[in-house]
């Protein structure tokens, strides 16, 4: 079976943080991401683990009152 590529638009790159660089790559069941550009690529986790919700928020975000 060939590689399957498709383009993402309006995604910036990890790497080299160029947009529209990337391109979703599949084969066999497999997908990844890799960029044209700088040769970066990553693939995508097969399992996800939630956050608990007692657990502390630590993404950064700052909420400011009027």
């Amino acid at each position: 079976m060939s590689i399957r590529k498709l383009f993402i638009a309006g995604a910036k790159c990890p790497g080299c943080e160029l947009e529209d660089k990337l391109q979703l790559c599949t084969e066999d069941g497999r997908e990844w991401i890799q960029c044209v550009r700088c040769g970066y690529t990553d693939t995508r986790p097969l399992t996800v683990t939630m956050k608990e919700p007692d657990e502390p928020d630590t993404n950064g975000v700052v909420r400011f009152t009027p």
